[in-house]
């Protein structure tokens, strides 16, 4: 869906963002994280066609989207959702879809979609400069959505809401997965962990991780493990090992006859799956298995201090 090749942009003698490539899927939900100064911002205004790169090209279902077809294709929410402070919110859904070549009874039904997908039916004829923090990212969203794009760019969505606020967005984003291909920038964690497929990491104008999660924590060293409850500790020890991984942890529980046994290394799912195949093979009684990841903040961090 998106290919961005060798994507510089220059401010003075500075390189802000300094030969980045993205390859976002179609459908697919991409967290694009850094530190402030990074470049996430210009990288996306780059993104968008809203600001030329001085090199690299950026095609969006394989159009240039400097071209008017290659940004129709593309909805665009800024960090800062520009919204006109005296139309009212319907009133400035119909302007931005109207900008987009929509009119009429296609219009109409376009701005009726994205109300309701938004939640947005209460407020409708409310003024924008009314608005709380929380429903003008929302009428941001609708906007961006109202010409039914390919692909949707959100520079720090959720910066400013409150929790509920933050939650009601999340589902949103979780409604879109699937139907609509997500380049999301955001300093917040949990919301990667929450509704991203892949990160792409960005530092010093350079990418420095892509990959699933996992795969950036595996990357970096920061393990999964595998929590698990167990009748017989020595049958499950032994089917651990056999599957490369190492006990971290042993300790009784309460309640005889469990013991409690935390085990490291390169846990995924399959891994799960090969060590609950082992212990039911050698009749060990399982009442708790649980793959438990470690915080993503941890794995940033390393991505930071790989690059000083």
């Amino acid at each position: 869906m998106l290919q961005a090749e060798g994507l510089v942009k220059r401010f003075g003698s500075r390189n802000a963002v300094n030969g980045v490539d993205l390859d976002v899927g179609t459908g697919s939900v991409c967290g694009f994280l850094g530190p402030n100064g990074a470049g996430k911002s210009t990288t996306l205004r780059m993104v968008v066609g809203v600001l030329p790169p001085d090199a690299g090209r950026v095609r969006v279902n394989g159009l240039d989207v400097w071209s008017e077809d290659g940004r129709r294709d593309v909805g665009w929410l800024p960090e800062r959702t520009p919204l006109h402070p005296d139309a009212t919110v319907e009133e400035f859904i119909a302007w931005s879809a109207g900008l987009h070549g929509l009119d009429g009874a296609r219009l109409r039904r376009a701005v009726a979609d994205v109300i309701a997908r938004c939640e947005l039916g209460e407020v409708r004829r409310r003024a924008c400069r009314a608005l709380s923090k929380g429903f003008r990212q929302r009428v941001g969203l609708a906007a961006a959505l109202s010409h039914d794009p390919l692909m949707l760019v959100l520079d720090e969505p959720t910066a400013g809401l409150d929790p509920a606020q933050v939650l009601a967005f999340r589902n949103l984003l979780r409604s879109l997965k699937g139907r609509v291909t997500v380049l999301l920038s955001t300093h917040v964690l949990a919301e990667v962990e929450a509704v991203c497929d892949r990160l792409v990491v960005l530092d010093r104008g350079r990418v420095i991780a892509t990959g699933t999660p996992g795969e950036v924590r595996q990357a970096l060293g920061v393990s999964a493990r595998l929590e698990l409850e167990v009748d017989d500790p020595v049958r499950a020890e032994s089917a651990l090992l056999e599957c490369g991984l190492r006990i971290a942890q042993r300790a009784a529980c309460a309640d005889a006859p469990w013991t409690a046994i935390v085990a490291e290394g390169v846990v995924t799912p399959e891994v799960r799956g090969r060590v609950a195949q082992g212990l039911a093979r050698d009749g060990v009684a399982i009442r708790r298995l649980d793959l438990e990841h470690g915080p993503l903040e941890e794995a940033f961090r390393r991505l930071g201090e790989a690059t000083e």
